[in-house]
């Protein structure tokens, strides 16, 4: 099974989750410097590109560890 996000989708899923971090309780400067990354990882930029293969791929890594083995052990061998 393969899973794909595009980059949009990356997109939607970081500022939702640099939303539910600017309403924390940080300092104004703590802020300040999570909107400044949320600006430079804007949609197209070299950076969310990284992110999304980022993600796709440990997507990817995890479903494939998450299939079940072909080769199975015979329940008198335990």
């Amino acid at each position: 099974m393969k899973v794909e996000f595009t980059a949009e989708e990356i997109n939607a899923m970081f500022d939702a989750v640099v939303d539910q971090v600017v309403e924390l309780k940080l300092g104004r400067a703590d802020t300040a410097a999570v909107r400044r990354w949320r600006t430079e990882t804007s949609p197209g930029s070299a950076a969310m590109q990284l992110l999304t293969e980022k993600v796709n791929s440990e997507i990817q890594r995890e479903v494939g560890r998450s299939e079940v083995s072909p080769i199975k052990k015979p329940d008198w061998a335990s």
